[in-house]
């Protein structure tokens, strides 16, 4: 398919809620050149503070996917908590050399695109923090780690309010079900959308 054609085709999915896939180069270029190292940074702590707190207090000991882990700031930031297993994945191997690089106790990345990728254990709690809009479905692609999932277990996603986010929630929430939820802002009225959901016959 051409550039344009392309183009086209995500101009009108985009509303729908289909995301936009990127490639593991353009990626890889991106941790290179630094931007991402925000998620390093104190505008992005609130947010991810939210998501780790959210976990603790509903699993003294879980076992923990973190799907689209990146350089691993969500893992360092569970450090003082307990959990069992911790197990990161993302498409970026740069991504993963930095999350690698944190040695971070307890914790195993990997490197695998989420669109086929699966683990090889269930977990208690999968984590999606600001990926899901990389998904061509985002609701498709969450909803294929359920399986993964175990009885009681919880999904947790961070997304970031832009562009065609509520049509991105629209297409998760065909598959799971809400049961909390907040939204963060910070001082540069950046905003993120938390959610916890399970599968509708686990609430």
């Amino acid at each position: 398919m051409s550039t344009f054609l392309q183009r086209l085709a995500r101009k009108i999915k985009a509303p729908l809620g289909y995301g936009r896939p990127v490639d593991q180069a353009a990626v890889d270029g991106e941790y290179r050149s630094g931007a991402w190292a925000h998620f390093h940074q104190l505008p992005e702590l609130p947010r991810q503070s939210i998501v780790v707190g959210y976990v603790s207090q509903q699993y003294p000991n879980p076992a923990i996917l973190d799907v689209g882990c990146g350089s691993g700031r969500l893992a360092q930031l569970f450090q003082p908590h307990p959990f069992r297993r911790y197990l990161g994945v993302d498409l970026s191997p740069e991504g993963i050399k930095m999350a690698r690089s944190l040695n971070l106790s307890g914790c195993e990345f990997t490197e695998g695109d989420f669109g086929t990728w699966r683990p090889a254990e269930k977990c208690d709690v999968i984590i999606f923090s600001e990926c899901i809009g990389y998904a061509d479905d985002p609701g498709a692609m969450v909803a294929a780690f359920l399986p993964w999932l175990e009885p009681g277990g919880m999904v947790v996603i961070s997304h970031f309010r832009y562009g065609h986010c509520s049509a991105h929630w629209r297409r998760v929430e065909q598959h799971l079900q809400v049961f909390e939820a907040i939204t963060v802002t910070n001082e540069r009225g950046q905003a993120w959308d938390i959610k916890l959901l399970r599968p509708p016959a686990s609430k």
